[in-house]
Order: C-alpha cells, then sequence, then structure tokens
C-alpha cells in the first residue's frame, strides 16, 4: 500500500491529520497510525465510545502522532480515550511509548492499550506504565518482505516482558516459513500480510475486541 494510501485510509477511519504530520510521516509512522484505527474500531466493536484527543477533554481539530519512542507523559500528540457505557473504567490507545516489563525495564510499544487510570498515573508521576495494567501491545513492522528471524526472537522477547498474551506481530508482507514456524503455537499471535480492510486486519480486529471485552468484563 502506497503512502498515500496509507493516508486516505487513516483518514477516512479517524479523521483528519495535521499538515505537518501528515508531510514528515514516512510510511512506517503512517502504518502504526493505521493501526491505531484498526485499535480504535476493535474498541468501538467492544462496546465503547472513542474520543481522538490530546487533552483527555476535547476532540482533536487534527490528528498528530508519535514518530518516534517517547514518554507517554511528555509532548502533544494524539490519542484515543475510549470510555464504556455503565462503568467507570476507561482505556487508552498510544502510538510508540514506553511501558515497563516484567523485568522492570522499559520497552517501547508500537501500539498500546493501556487502561486510563495507568496513563493518568504516568502524566501525573512522569513514569512509565505498567506492563500488568497493558491490555493489548502491536509490534508493527512496515517491511516489503518477510522480517528476519531475529525480528521474530526479539518480538518473543517482547511479548515475554509484556505478557505474551497481550501481543501481537504485525507486517504488510507475506511471512517466511521459518517465521511462521517459530511463532506459531505460542501465546503471541502475528499477522502478515495485514494492511487496511484485508483479512488479517479483520482478525486483529476481533482479536483485540475479544480482549478488550475480557479486560472489561474482569472484577
Amino acid at each position: 500500500m502506497s503512502r498515500a494510501s496509507l493516508v486516505q485510509a487513516i483518514e477516512k477511519a479517524i479523521g483528519v491529520l495535521q499538515t505537518v504530520y501528515r508531510n514528515s510521516a514516512d510510511e512506517s509512522d503512517l502504518y502504526e497510525a493505521s493501526l491505531l484505527a484498526l485499535c480504535l474500531d476493535a474498541a468501538k466493536a467492544a462496546g465503547g465510545t472513542a474520543l481522538l484527543t490530546e487533552d483527555g477533554r476535547t476532540q482533536a481539530p487534527a490528528l498528530r502522532f508519535r514518530r518516534s519512542p517517547g514518554n507517554l507523559w511528555l509532548g502533544t500528540f494524539t490519542y484515543v480515550l475510549v470510555s464504556f457505557p455503565g462503568t467507570q473504567k476507561q482505556l487508552e490507545i498510544h502510538l510508540g511509548v514506553y511501558v515497563v516489563g516484567k523485568s522492570k525495564v522499559p520497552h517501547e510499544c508500537d501500539v498500546a492499550i493501556i487502561e486510563h487510570q495507568e496513563a493518568e498515573r504516568s502524566r501525573q508521576a512522569g513514569v512509565h506504565p505498567r506492563n500488568a495494567k497493558l491490555v493489548a501491545a502491536i509490534e508493527a513492522k512496515h517491511y516489503s518482505s518477510s522480517p528476519p528471524l531475529g525480528i521474530g526472537r526479539g518480538f518473543l522477547g517482547l511479548a515475554q516482558e509484556m505478557g505474551a498474551k497481550k501481543c501481537s506481530l504485525v507486517f504488510p508482507s507475506q511471512s517466511s516459513p521459518n517465521l511462521g514456524a517459530l511463532i506459531a503455537g505460542r501465546p503471541s499471535e502475528s499477522h502478515p500480510e495485514l494492511l487496511p480492510g484485508t483479512d488479517a486486519a479483520h482478525r486483529l480486529r476481533s482479536q483485540l475486541d475479544q480482549a478488550i471485552r475480557n479486560w472489561k468484563n474482569k472484577r
């Protein structure tokens, strides 16, 4: 999918991108933004109402996302605040934020669905969110051919840190047999050939929809 097609798909799904972001974002940035749109769609399917915001209160007039890893509490970037009728539980969807893993070391999450209270804690205290409060995470690799085996090994290490069942590896190309075999049978998931509107995108949306429903129903 071309850069222009990614921009079109994002803006059709979630709204107008800021001109500065649209002009400077590369295809990898836009691919991650398209995944945020997919997460938002999954949250809506799970019964949520979504607000694209920079301050947690008002609708962002245009969308600007991180283009490099950053601390959740720093910078004025767009994120999604998701609320659910009948409960005070809320979620946030962020791009490119650090989350502390089981080893107490922070790791970048390309796309992170985080409990709202944990994101508020991060903003107020200037600390990274904790993996225990992570609902789902996506590792995105915008490669024109299958990611190498080392990427798969790195992803499995990240998944061990974040929580294996919470993590998905996604990329727009086909998967090599070796990469597929490495991840097959693991609690983490791999979604090759994933672009907006593809069958792979629908499968990931369903997976995230269920993960959010499970989190919402947990007492």
